[in-house]
């Protein structure tokens, strides 16, 4: 079932199980991990409802009749009237048609950014930069610039109202079965470094190029401006308590990519 994760916002979740942890996991295996369990990656999407209702992402189309069925209970009869894509990969936009197709009453909406639209059969979206709204009624979203991104054609987004943020593909993590559709205050144990590294090791590997000193002032900024905000990523965890110290955490994510390189984790 969809859990509704604030005021006005439900969060749709699909878990993949993943088979396996590279030697040196195994070896030396992280506080998290626990190998009698299996360990899932997920794929987040979140339905916002005002007078008007909006979903961000759409799982991949491995969970297609997952996040339709979930869908239809979180919107309880209700019409969906925006479906927005932060860019244009399969956990994220993966389902869109397949939503249009069951909801052909809802607006498509992609990120302004690139030139690929039609490449990606999005040249009919509605599209949005940082700096748009989209008025819910009662209820607002504000499109952000992506700091930390993976695609070109990429788009954050925040929930005015509750002060909900949603930054895609960063602070995504791993987790442990039995803990899905937890937020992390619910875990028994620390989000580690570790946990963090397993999944930005991978997917933000360009922080090996980057400039240390000021890609961290980035991640502090960010601290301070969302340190009391819901933290909903498409991969992780929800943060709903002191997500600024755990934005912090990110910093020695950006020192360790920086000098170690790309980490594969996952067998």
């Amino acid at each position: 079932m969809p859990r509704t994760l604030t005021d006005g916002i439900e969060w749709i979740q699909g878990c993949i199980p993943r088979p396996g942890l590279t030697t040196d996991y195994v070896a030396d295996p992280p506080d998290w991990y626990e190998p009698e369990r299996e360990v899932h990656t997920c794929q987040n999407a979140y339905l916002v409802t005002g007078e008007r209702t909006l979903l961000f992402d759409t799982l991949s189309p491995a969970n297609r009749e997952h996040v339709l069925e979930e869908l239809d209970v979180a919107l309880d009869g209700r019409d969906l009237d925006y479906l927005v894509v932060s860019h244009p990969e399969a956990p994220h936009a993966g389902n869109a048609f397949a939503i249009l197709e069951r909801h052909p009453e809802a607006t498509l909406v992609a990120p302004a950014h690139g030139n690929e639209h039609e490449l990606y059969h999005l040249g009919d979206a509605e599209q949005v930069a940082p700096g748009d709204t989209i008025d819910l009624g009662g209820r607002e979203v504000e499109f952000l610039q992506p700091l930390f991104l993976d695609h070109a054609m990429h788009i954050w987004m925040r929930e005015t109202t509750t002060g909900t943020f949603f930054p895609v593909d960063w602070l995504g993590f791993p987790h442990m079965d039995g803990e899905c559709l937890t937020v992390v205050e619910e875990l028994d144990h620390e989000v580690t470094v570790d946990q963090l590294l397993a999944f930005h090791g991978r997917v933000f590997f360009w922080y090996q190029y980057a400039d240390v000193q000021k890609t961290n002032g980035v991640v502090e900024e960010l601290a301070d401006r969302y340190a009391s905000d819901v933290v909903a990523p498409a991969h992780g965890l929800p943060i709903t308590a002191d997500a600024g110290a755990f934005i912090e955490r990110m910093t020695a994510i950006v020192e360790h990519v920086s000098e170690r390189g790309r980490l594969d984790v996952f067998g």
